[in-house]
């Protein structure tokens, strides 16, 4: 009977199952990050087993070696690596959405200069009106001619703005 209790304490066969498939694409949202992405979040292990993985090119020898990776998560704290993707994810959306702010605070400014021009010192006193308007008169400009020089550069002075308030 001792023995029964103790079958009935370890978790099913489907739910062993269920916390393998998870953990599988876990590994599979984790192969498809890049090696600056791997390096910081993930610990040592873990980020060369991933890399071995990115460099294999065979589709049976790539399965093989996610199960090895799954494997490896499953004798580990299963809940660190899922935890460090949410966290990727979460950098990764905020990283996004500043990056679409500044796109259409840029794409305001050569529009609709008046209202973008007021938002821009709200959100950004210290940032030099002068070049502005004339980044945005070269990039006008440009806009006609097919060249994008200045309009690319009126990204990179938005972006460096908002990095500073930040």
């Amino acid at each position: 009977m001792d023995q029964r209790n103790e079958e009935y304490g370890k978790p099913s066969k489907s739910q062993r199952k269920r916390e393998m498939s998870e953990l599988l694409s876990t590994v599979k949202e984790l192969e498809l990050l890049s090696l600056k992405e791997l390096e910081a979040s993930i610990d040592e292990g873990l980020k060369q087993k991933i890399l071995e993985l990115q460099r294999i090119n065979k589709g049976s020898a790539k399965k093989r070696q996610r199960q090895h990776i799954v494997k490896f998560l499953s004798k580990q704290d299963k809940s660190f690596a899922r935890e460090d993707l949410d966290k990727l994810k979460a950098s990764k959306m905020t990283k996004n959405q500043k990056f679409h702010e500044i796109e259409t605070l840029r794409e305001g400014l050569l529009v609709k200069q008046e209202k973008a021009f007021e938002s821009l010192k709200e959100s950004y006193p210290s940032i030099d009106m002068k070049k502005i308007k004339s980044l945005i008169d070269l990039a006008q400009q440009e806009d006609k001619d097919g060249n994008r020089t200045h309009y690319k550069e009126l990204f990179k002075v938005l972006r460096r703005a908002q990095k500073s308030i930040l």
